[in-house]
């Protein structure tokens, strides 16, 4: 039987088996008032022991689901209030609290509800995916950290790129395709994980359907499996946690403006769709176009984001979302310099002789991408203490586009080259089914997660060759050409594009487990078995012989201890990961079936949560050993010997030390080296690897005043820092260091916000790690207006 038969009957038997679960968990809710008897917004609602909770909303309201049948404490509090506590018990699905009045009327209240929403804004350690078990960040022995939309909306965030400019763990740069490219750890991985579910989309996205992104630290392979396509490399993995709808309503616009003809609007409405509040609707929209500081270069942008949400029964949700994006820009593929021009004196880009503000290309080659992902994920409470996540996310990507390459072939010459896919077309599909057990008491919680994964990618892509080759540029009389899609094509009237088509499937089986003994020492552990199965290669209309299936066994280690009631803890963790290896000639004319690549790492640590949480902060050292590379000796034999090494410091802070300033700062110190590679390139031995900066660090600071005359003025300023990165294993070219400063002040009533937000505020040239210029000084005005 086919994979994709078996998982559907899979999927057939769990539904049909899931019908029939006992309902044995209620649905309470209830209303907060204030002493004058007006509604109380913003109150934390929590149920001791099992700490599930809710906030109340502007009618004061609540309501918490799926709480176990038993008896509870009910506390209800808020940041400089007196906490109120009450006894319930519940015994049925359905159960109504009566009011609850505070004490303080609506106008005190309303002081400290100002405060406590600017408690921590860009704190948000609560995460479903790291472990996918309901475990708190100070007792999860691994490194994690979280850029939240508060933290992406403060910053004035227009594109992907620049919402990474916050992650603590390595750096990033735009890719060749419009994404992005963040070297955690010293390793590559893509945006390609979508609310834990893969979407492997070669195209540009736009940010404003992110609520928050994940920066899961170390080898994935536990949860995604072996390391294919950037999505889940040794350093760890990115995940995009998108908007969904809920129950509320919201409309709020954005209006964006500011340097190279910036136009940005922006939309995110919110509604209920039934008298039952059972089912909600979300939509998000952008539309961006922007030209560029140089002398060629556009960017049309549109995304549209429509989500449901279903809470069909106490034991049932069901969320299903859309995003679609579609876009014109130019992309310049990485940048190039001859190997004869680098010395001592020539190793950077700074030192070559062309010019900043110039692109090279012409707007009228500019592409065109689009991108679609549908995702649905169903909740299913099977018992009181057994809970089904089922996740299906299907991404296509469509793309006709030409990529500039700039070459600086001597000391004068610009080469210009393109590589035209036209198209390329992806297709793409994730089921990932996890069966969630959850208990816990007073000495013992044992929360234990077991899934099953199946990934199903197809590349389809018709290309123009390698590189093809237009006139060049003397950077000493420049006469920059111009050229059309169409003048283009006829140049290559004489050429066959070449059509390859890949696709593979991997199936995961896989098993996690966290036990805390007296809420201070959580054990927690975790096995995968993996079948990676490559399809064999058709490349113009001719199928290959290159097909492969390759299985592996992946691990998960880790302890933490917290002695402190959630103050401080302790942690270490081993994890691995691993990469298929295809089938080669060892050298001797024999075809061998090569191990996995694997990555062993090994991470000690710490994570605080000082004053009630107004200072988070993990700190860590980790190591990373990579062998079973295939490498080639000095007789032309290949072997699995080789080795690569990654180890360094983190840290990362938030802090909020008075009310309305929030800090977020980030430090890495990371040596990716080459332990062992082929015989004659030993004088690489030591050296970094490619794209992978040494040094990262940034911060930002915000400040808003909460009351007085100055109510609702705030001002943001931040930095970041990259080291020097190479583009070559030979560390003998790249980008050098750089410094950017960006800062913002903003004006925020009940209904409106201004800001005023400028980039790179010293106007500092420099170049990314592919060699593409970055923007100079820019400034941007944004309006945004909340109409409820």
């Amino acid at each position: 039987m086919e994979v994709s038969k078996l998982l559907k009957t899979i999927m057939v038997l769990f539904f049909i088996t899931t019908t029939y679960a006992q309902q044995t968990t209620s649905t309470i809710s209830g209303k907060v008032l204030t002493s004058d008897n007006n509604p109380a917004a913003f109150i934390n609602v929590i149920v001791h022991p099992i700490n599930k909770g809710a906030i109340t909303d502007a009618n004061g309201t609540y309501t918490i689901k799926n709480v176990p049948y038993g008896n509870y404490t009910l506390d209800f509090s808020l940041i400089g209030m007196q906490k109120q506590t009450i006894e319930i018990e519940a015994n049925a699905s359905e159960i109504t609290i009566e009011d609850i009045q505070l004490d303080e009327n609506e106008e005190q209240l309303g002081e400290v509800i100002i405060v406590a929403q600017r408690l921590n804004q860009f704190a948000h350690k609560d995460s479903e995916y790291v472990s996918r078990v309901p475990l708190k960040n100070i007792d999860n022995p691994q490194s994690y950290s979280v850029v939240t939309n508060a933290l992406l909306k403060e910053q004035i965030t227009t594109d992907l790129p620049s919402a990474f400019k916050s992650i603590t763990g390595g750096g990033y740069v735009q890719t060749n395709d419009g994404n992005v490219s963040v070297y955690l750890r010293g390793f590559r991985s893509d945006v390609h994980i979508r609310n834990g579910g893969i979407a492997w989309v070669k195209a540009p996205i736009d940010p404003q359907n992110i609520e928050r992104i994940e920066l899961i630290k170390g080898p994935a392979a536990l949860f995604y499996g072996s390391n294919v396509n950037n999505i889940a490399n040794f350093g760890g993995i990115v995940n995009k946690v998108t908007k969904q709808a809920y129950n509320g309503k919201k409309l709020d616009f954005g209006y964006i403006t500011g340097r190279w003809d910036q136009n940005r609007a922006t939309v995110d409405y919110n509604t209920v769709l039934n008298k039952d509040k059972t089912v909600f609707f979300r939509l998000n929209g952008a539309y961006n176009s922007e030209g560029s500081f140089q002398d060629q270069g556009i960017i049309k942008e549109f995304m549209l984001a429509p989500s449901l949400t279903f809470e069909l029964s106490n034991q049932l949700t069901v969320m299903a979302n859309l995003e679609y994006n579609q876009g014109k820009r130019n992309l310049s593929f990485a940048r190039g310099v001859a190997g004869t021009l680098i010395s001592d004196n020539v190793n950077s880009w700074d030192d070559l002789s062309w010019d900043y503000d110039t692109n090279y290309g012409t707007n009228e080659m500019a592409g065109y991408f689009s991108s679609l992902v549908s995702q649905i994920k169903i909740d299913y409470h099977l018992t009181d203490t057994w809970t089904s996540k089922t996740t299906f996310t299907k991404a296509s990507t469509f793309t006709d586009a030409n990529y500039l390459r700039a070459v600086m072939l001597d000391e004068t010459t610009v080469g210009r080259y393109y590589l035209q896919l036209d198209p390329r077309e992806t297709q793409n599909t994730h089921i990932q089914q996890d069966f969630l057990n959850v208990t816990e008491s007073d000495k013992i919680d044992n929360k234990f997660v077991s899934g099953i994964s199946y990934f199903n990618n197809l590349d389809d892509t018709q290309r123009t060759g390698v590189w093809n080759a237009i006139d060049p540029v003397d950077t000493t009389n420049p006469v920059i050409t111009g050229l059309t899609n169409d003048q283009f094509e006829a140049n290559l009237a004489d050429q066959t594009k070449n059509k390859t088509i890949t696709k593979f499937q991997t199936l995961g089986f896989y098993a996690f487990d966290a036990i805390t003994i007296n809420k201070q020492l959580t054990f927690t552990g975790g096995l995968r078995f993996d079948r990676f199965m490559a399809h064999n290669t058709i490349a113009n209309g001719t199928e290959g012989s290159n097909g492969y299936n390759q299985n592996g066994i992946s691990t998960k280690l880790g302890l933490a201890y917290n002695p402190f009631d959630d103050k401080a803890s302790l942690f270490a963790n081993y994890m691995d990961g691993l990469s298929n290896n295809a089938p080669s000639d060892n050298g001797n004319g024999d075809i061998v079936t090569w191990d996995p690549e694997r990555a062993k790492q090994f991470e000690i640590g710490t994570k605080l949560n000082f004053f009630d949480g107004k200072l988070l902060s993990t700190i860590s050292y980790y190591n990373i050993n990579i062998d079973n590379d295939i490498i080639i000796d000095e007789n032309g034999i290949s072997s699995q010997t080789g080795e690569t090494l990654s180890k360094g410091f983190e840290i990362d802070l938030i802090a909020n030390p008075l009310p309305g300033l929030n800090i977020v700062a980030g430090y890495t110190k990371n040596n990716a080296t080459l332990e062992k590679v082929n015989f004659g390139n030993e004088s690489v031995i030591g050296h970094s690897l490619s794209y992978t900066p040494e040094t990262v660090w940034n911060f930002w600071l915000s400040y808003q005043a909460l009351k007085g005359k100055t109510k609702g003025l705030g001002f943001g300023l931040g930095a970041n820092h990259m080291s020097e990165i190479y583009n070559s294993t030979a560390n003998n070219f790249g980008s050098d260091a750089y410094t950017t400063v960006d800062a913002t002040v903003f004006y925020k009533k009940e209904k409106y916000k201004v800001s005023l937000k400028v980039d790179n505020l010293f106007d500092q040239e420099y170049y990314n790690g592919y060699g593409i210029p970055q923007k100079p000084f820019n400034f941007k005005v944004g309006l945004f207006y909340s109409v409820f």
